[in-house]
């Protein structure tokens, strides 16, 4: 499994980025609006989110504009480097993966079944971009796995919010042991769309038909199944760029390679490439202040006495920090958003509704935020 150091090397990245979404998750769970929510660093947020800034309003619910930067960072990521962030960077992707790990061999799912299962993503990013321009919402949230996921640290919500996308999480861990990364595969709607903006990439995997031994081991190795070995030029959208065809083979760099352009490009370079450029780039767009995907803190907020509005509140704040971030006093909050006194200042405005029947925070933000 780690015989190279590109396969090495890219298990510690995917680890180290799964690790860190859970903790973030996790941060975000327990101390609320000033660590940013799944949906924020959700780069699929940003497609659902820019129905919103086309029609000139704020963005959605729970979506900043370091949202929407990193959505557009993905798509020019995805002309450049294909579905590498899906190969190299996902955490959701990571974490089938390693799952798939667990029992080496898999089910074959019949070729015929499997045309037909892998369109599934493109309807669903069709029908889920659509619905977000009728409702100007997250429409997917309450399906996504990964939503349901980085809400484990709160069962009552996996299972309330987030039932039908806990049910999609459960059914996708169970297939992960038998069909590799199944999620990526047959119903993820962000692989389906940078894998059609992958295809106008310069990044490419080819294979020479006349050094090429057919020992298939290549097409063993692909966590997509693709059938690398009868390919000359692996130009199909299900490549998630991961480099393993090429880490595997035995001629690797001679009878397959990766290359950018005429460039070739060994599987470690390709790799820790792809991954420093997407998170350089983050970098580079957090110090130049274009990536907030949270809140700003309360000593900033004090600092430069830029309240935020009503319409703009979180339901990840408690009442007391949406008091503060209004610039509102406390009993005065309590008023304008109609909340009994004696519910506990320290309870997140979207969990009002469990001591107040009936309440329902976000069509009482839309109606104070519009008067």
């Amino acid at each position: 499994m780690f015989k190279k150091s590109s396969g090495i090397i890219r298990w510690v990245i995917l680890v180290v980025i799964l690790g860190g979404s859970v903790l973030i998750h996790y941060l975000h769970l327990k101390g609320g609006a000033n660590y940013p929510s799944v949906h924020s660093i959700c780069p699929y947020g940003g497609l659902e989110n820019l129905w919103a800034w086309l029609s000139g309003r704020a963005n959605i619910q729970k979506i900043f504009s370091g949202t929407m930067v990193l959505f557009f960072l993905t798509i020019v990521f995805a002309l450049v480097f294909r579905r590498s962030f899906c190969g190299n960077i996902c955490p959701f992707g990571a974490l089938q993966e390693l799952l798939g790990l667990i029992l080496s061999r898999k089910i074959k799912v019949p070729a015929a079944l499997d045309k037909h299962l892998h369109k599934v993503k493109y309807f669903v990013l069709i029908l889920s971009a659509l619905m977000a321009w009728v409702t100007l919402s997250l429409w997917l949230s309450p399906y996504d796995p990964w939503a349901a996921f980085a809400h484990m640290f709160k069962g009552e919500e996996m299972l309330e919010e987030y039932l039908i996308g806990t049910i999609i999480l459960a059914l996708t861990v169970v297939a992960a042991f038998f069909i590799r990364r199944p999620f990526c595969k047959y119903l993820c709607p962000a692989g389906a769309l940078y894998g059609i903006i992958g295809k106008l990439s310069p990044y490419k995997i080819l294979r020479d038909e006349k050094k090429c031994k057919k020992c298939g081991i290549c097409t063993k190795k692909c966590p997509m199944d693709i059938e690398v070995h009868s390919c000359e030029r692996v130009t199909t959208a299900e490549c998630i760029s991961c480099n393993r065809c090429v880490e595997a083979c035995p001629g690797a760099g001679t009878m397959i390679s990766a290359k950018f352009a005429a460039l070739s490009l060994k599987p470690a370079v390709a790799v820790i490439a792809s991954v420093a450029v997407f998170f350089g780039s983050i970098f580079v767009l957090d110090s130049a202040g274009l990536y907030r995907v949270s809140l700003p803190t309360q000593a900033e907020v004090a600092e430069k006495g830029e309240y935020i509005k009503i319409r703009d509140l979180r339901g990840s704040m408690t009442i007391e920090q949406g008091a503060f971030y209004t610039g509102k006093g406390l009993d005065d909050f309590y008023k304008i958003m109609e909340i009994p006194s004696d519910v506990p200042k320290d309870t997140q405005m979207k969990h009002i509704s469990q001591y107040v029947k009936g309440y329902d925070f976000h069509q009482m933000k839309a109606k104070k935020g519009s008067e």
